[in-house]
């Protein structure tokens, strides 16, 4: 369902089920939606992952600008002592694609990009968070999972779609 919802707002729906497009037209046919959808290589930021950010708050953001770059990086950075650089992102360019879990009880959470296309000038980001299951043994300290990777600079929106996965502790 979700894949749906996030792709009725980018381009229409590619079935009925429970998603109809603002316009009221036919859906789309899913054989068109596929010519449309192209993969978007992104890069990982060296020192954007973390499992034990300053972020505790649950966030999905497109940073296009050194100074909101500057800003989330002291905050993924706000335990640790010295805090390394920020890296260097053209702007011109590129922008950074984040996604915090926010602050988690205990340890064994953790949150990635999966993938992006563009369908159109858009881009679509697939975020997966991850859970521990309920008899997994973690570590019992606070954390809180963030992660961050670089795009070419969208001509158009940004969406989100979230999955989620729960580890069976093997």
């Amino acid at each position: 369902m979700t894949r749906c919802l996030v792709l009725c707002t980018l381009m229409g729906c590619i079935g009925g089920s429970g998603c109809a497009n603002s316009s009221g037209e036919q859906p789309l046919d899913p054989s068109q939606l596929r010519s449309e959808v192209q993969e978007v290589s992104f890069e990982e930021i060296e020192g954007a992952a973390s499992s034990m950010s300053g972020i505790s708050e649950r966030q999905r953001l497109v940073i296009d600008d050194v100074e909101s770059w500057a800003t989330f990086w002291i905050h993924l950075h706000a335990n640790i002592s010295p805090e390394p650089p920020a890296p260097i992102v053209n702007f011109g360019t590129r922008v950074v694609i984040a996604a915090t879990m926010g602050q988690r009880a205990t340890g064994g959470y953790a949150i990635q990009i999966e993938e992006i296309t563009r369908v159109g000038d858009d881009l679509r980001v697939v975020v997966l968070e991850m859970s521990p299951d309920p008899n997994c043994l973690t570590t019992q300290a606070f954390s809180a999972p963030a992660t961050a990777v670089s795009v070419p600079r969208p001509v158009g929106d940004v969406d989100f779609a979230e999955e989620s996965e729960t580890s069976d502790c093997s």
